[in-house]
C-alpha cells in the first residue's frame, strides 16, 4: 500500500504543478483525477468480483491485494490534500470510518475475525459496500458540467436523476447491509467473543448510511426545478477552490 500512497502523493503534485497549465475548472481541483480512478477503479473491480466471479477465494483475494488497498492509500492521501486543508469535517468522519472498517478486512487475520470466524463474509461485505462508489464517477460528470455550461442542457438533467438515484440505492443497501447481513449475526458475534468488532462493524455501516441520507437530502433541494434545469452558479471561479459541500449544493439557499 505504501507504493500506492506514493503514487497518490506524486499525482496530487504532479496537478498541481500543471493547474497553470491546464486552466479552469481542473485547476481548482487538483485532487479530480486522484478521485476519479479511485472510484472508477474500485466499484468496477466490486462489481466484477460480485457478478462476474464464483466469489471463491481466490477470488476475493483480489479485493484484498488490490480494491482495498488503493482504496485505503486513496483515502489517506485525500485527507492530507483536501480534508485536513479544507476543513471538512464530514469527509474526514467519512474516510476515518472507511479505514477504520475496511482495513482490518485486507488481511487473512483481519478477515477472520471481522467475519466472527467467516473470513469470505467479512471481504464479501467489504465489496458489497464499495457498491456504493457508483454514485461519485457520476457525481464527478455533475460536477463538471456544473462548472463547464454556460445554459441548460439535456445531459445536466440525466446526470442529476441518475445520481439522485444512485444515492437512494445506496441508502438502501446499506439499510439492508446493517439490518441482514450484520444485525442478523449478531449472535454469532457474541458466541465468538467479537461483540467489539460487531460494534465497530455496525457504527461504520450506520455513520456512512447518515452520511448518505444527508448527502440525499442535499441533493434533493429544490428538486425536482434544481435537477432537470441548469443555472449557472454565480462565483463559480471565485470560490476559492473545490470543496464537497459546494459540489453537492450544501451552501445554496434551501428555497432555491
Amino acid at each position: 500500500m505504501l507504493y500506492l500512497v506514493i503514487f497518490y502523493l506524486m499525482l496530487h503534485g504532479f496537478m498541481h504543478l500543471i493547474k497553470g497549465m491546464v486552466g479552469w475548472p481542473l485547476s481548482s481541483r487538483p485532487t479530480l483525477i486522484a478521485n476519479q480512478l479511485h472510484c472508477t477503479s474500485t466499484s468496477v473491480l466490486a462489481v466484477y468480483i460480485l457478478f462476474f466471479t464464483d466469489c471463491e477465494p481466490h477470488d476475493l483475494k483480489l479485493w484484498q491485494q488490490i480494491g482495498i488497498p488503493i482504496s485505503l492509500a486513496y483515502y489517506l492521501c485525500d485527507a492530507l490534500w483536501y480534508c485536513i486543508p479544507k476543513a471538512d469535517a464530514l469527509m474526514m468522519v467519512h474516510h476515518v470510518t472507511m479505514l477504520m472498517c475496511h482495513y482490518p478486512v485486507s488481511s487473512d487475520a483481519g478477515s477472520v475475525l471481522c467475519g466472527a470466524g467467516d473470513p469470505l463474509w467479512a471481504i464479501k461485505l467489504s465489496l458489497m459496500g464499495y457498491l456504493c462508489e457508483i454514485s461519485n464517477p457520476i457525481m464527478n460528470w455533475r460536477w463538471w458540467l456544473i462548472q463547464t455550461l454556460e445554459k441548460n442542457r439535456l445531459d445536466f438533467a440525466v446526470v442529476n436523476v441518475v445520481l439522485v438515484s444512485t444515492f437512494a440505492a445506496r441508502a438502501v443497501l446499506l439499510v439492508y447491509l446493517l439490518v441482514f447481513k450484520f444485525g442478523l449475526r449478531i449472535m454469532e458475534f457474541i458466541e465468538m467473543k467479537q461483540v467489539f468488532i460487531f460494534f465497530i462493524g455496525m457504527l461504520g455501516h450506520f455513520v456512512i448510511l447518515l452520511l448518505t441520507l444527508y448527502w440525499l437530502k442535499v441533493l434533493c433541494r429544490g428538486a425536482p426545478k434544481s435537477w432537470l434545469v441548469f443555472t449557472p452558479p454565480p462565483n463559480r471561479k471565485k470560490d476559492g477552490g473545490f470543496t464537497f459541500g459546494n459540489d453537492m449544493g450544501r451552501n445554496k439557499s434551501k428555497t432555491s
